[in-house]
């Protein structure tokens, strides 16, 4: 079945955004709680290649595991997309000069080229983003997304934070909006 939603409005995830969401383990139901049609750059999926896990042998360990989007690709969750033209091109060319992430360079020349959406997380390309006149989203917006759309228990939202914070390896800066609602989440129960 596919998830595609007719008059969606397209978004491009990066990998800092992407792996976040991945270590939440709510994927899926967090992309497909924000009312986007979601994109996924050729450049992205080739730099989210694993993700932390907590490591069920040694208790307090980590390991990496390679992350495997084909069931969100052939579900029509992420579908992927690259620069189709000389414009997205010479856009990507441009903004690869400007990053080491061709994976944020390939984001911003098609969302700015499509008129799309950018989930990112990366400070820099926040501000490159938004100078650009692109919407920008963060993983602390989709997961706010997330929370208000289904209303899970508290104690589910504490551990999709704390997942994102400890496998990802993300915390959102004091001026990321939603900052302040994720910080008082989990002070509930600290």
């Amino acid at each position: 079945m596919s998830l595609k939603r007719r008059g969606a409005a397209p978004a491009v995830i990066d990998a800092c955004c992407l792996i976040d969401l991945l270590a939440s383990g709510r994927l899926e139901s967090t992309l497909q709680a924000t009312g986007h049609a979601w994109r996924l750059p050729d450049a992205v999926k080739a730099e989210a290649r694993f993700v932390r896990e907590r490591d069920a042998t040694r208790p307090g360990s980590f390991q990496n595991v390679p992350v495997d989007l084909s069931p969100h690709l052939s579900s029509g969750l992420l579908i992927p997309c690259q620069p189709d033209d000389e414009r997205e091109q010479s856009l990507f060319v441009r903004y690869a000069a400007r990053f080491r992430s061709d994976g944020e360079a390939m984001c911003l020349a098609i969302a700015e080229s499509r008129g799309w959406v950018v989930a990112t997380d990366d400070r820099k390309a926040i501000k490159v983003a938004q100078a650009a006149g692109l919407a920008v989203v963060s993983c602390p917006r989709l997961v706010k997304s997330w929370v208000d759309a289904t209303r899970p228990a508290l104690a589910t939202v504490v551990q999709v934070l704390t997942d994102i914070e400890t496998l990802a390896q993300f915390r959102p800066g004091a001026t990321m909006p939603e900052s302040a609602w994720w910080n008082s989440r989990l002070k509930r129960t600290r």
